[in-house]
Parts: C-alpha cells; structure tokens; sequence
C-alpha cells in the first residue's frame, strides 16, 4: 500500500516508476492531501541536494529528481483546481525574474496558492519587470510574487520592484511584493526593497493570505 514515507523514498532513490506509481495511488485513494504529497517530494528534493553536496550525486541526480518532480507535479495539479464558484482568495501574479529560467518552486507554489482558492497569472520564466508591471496594470492584483534561483535573480528583482514601486501612483496602489527562491533571505529582501520573503510554498501561502486580509480590513475602516 502507497505511504508518503515510501513515494519520499522512491523519489530519493530517483525511481521514477514507483514515484509516479505511488503518485497515483495517494490521489486515487484520496487518504492524503495534494499538499502532503507535494511536501513529501519537496522533502525529499532537499535530501537528493545533500546527497549531491555530499558528492554521492552528480548534477544528472539533480537534473533527474527535479524532471521528476516536475511529473508529479502534472499528477496532482488537476487535485488543485477550485470551484471557480467559489469566492476567490484573491489574486496572485507569479513569475520567475528575468535571466533565471527555474520554475519547480515557482510551479509548486502556484498549486500551493491555487489550492488555497487564489486565482493565479502565472507569467512563466525569465520575465522582465516590463511584463509584471503590464500584467499589473491589466489585472491589479493583491499580491506580486517574484521567484528566483540564481544570484543574478537578486537584481531582476530589485528592477521589477522599482519599476512597480515608480509606477504606484499611475497604477493607483500599492501592490505588496514577496520573492521566493531556496537563496532567498532577508538580506536579498531588503536590497530589492519587497515586502516580504520565504523559501517555503506553504508559508508564501499564508504571507499572501495575511497581505489580502490586512488589506481588505484596511479598506474597511
């Protein structure tokens, strides 16, 4: 019988079969959720780059387990579509800054959020602060999420967050603005000037969730 703890070690090990197989049988079983599927494989992740520090992996294991991910993925979107019927959380615009082109933790988070019932512009890889301030303008969205990999992010990000944040009065308000990325620190926050930063799927989601609310009581009094 398929356990989180076996599909973590499946995809430790760089199994693919038994990852994807495992996969399946947690969604069609409906024991767990998408998100205890996806913590497990992002947990594992973490262990195959030690393994790779460690030099018992090479860059192929790496390439390898975030193909695999990605495939998991593709099994447990579909689990984290929500009724369109249903009020919206609010609305996200994500992207991953120009010059890098990862997109794992930018996909898992996007999931994370629409499983929380936000609406997602997911504007793709290697975006330039051109595109998130029109996609701004268009969709005037609650919160901006700027997701990054590599050092040359950093200043990606400080871009996209000057041209918004020159842009504020055009635009009407002021969007908050959160980056993410496994180099992300505080450090990196307060050089690009965003509101907020986190490495973790789960916590972005709950720092969107604490920016809508905080808004919307602003707007209320």
């Amino acid at each position: 019988m398929a356990t989180l703890d076996l599909l973590r070690t499946a995809l430790i090990e760089l199994d693919e079969e038994q990852t994807l197989d495992l996969t399946r049988e947690l969604l069609d079983r409906g024991e767990v959720t998408p998100s205890s599927i996806l913590n497990t494989c992002q947990q594992a992740l973490k262990v195959v780059g030690e393994r790779y520090e460690r030099q018992e992996y090479y860059i192929s294991g790496l390439i390898m387990a975030g193909e695999l991910f990605k495939e998991v993925l593709d099994l447990v979107q579909p689990s984290y579509e929500h009724d369109p019927s249903e009020r919206s959380s609010g609305t996200i615009v994500l992207g991953t800054v120009a010059t890098d082109i990862h997109d794992i933790g930018k996909n898992l988070f996007g999931m994370a959020l629409k499983g929380h019932g936000f609406d997602v512009i997911d504007l793709g890889v290697d975006v330039a602060a051109e595109e998130f301030l029109a996609e701004v303008e268009r969709s005037r969205p609650d919160v901006v999420c700027l997701s990054g990999l590599i050092l040359s992010a950093f200043e990606s990000m400080k871009k996209v967050v000057a041209l918004l944040r020159a842009n504020e009065v055009a635009l009407g308000y002021h969007p908050p603005i959160i980056l993410g990325g496994a180099i992300i620190d505080g450090r990196v926050c307060d050089y690009a000037g965003a509101d907020s930063w986190s490495t973790d799927a789960m916590e972005g989601v709950r720092i969107c969730q604490d920016l809508v609310a905080r808004a919307k009581k602003g707007n209320a009094q």
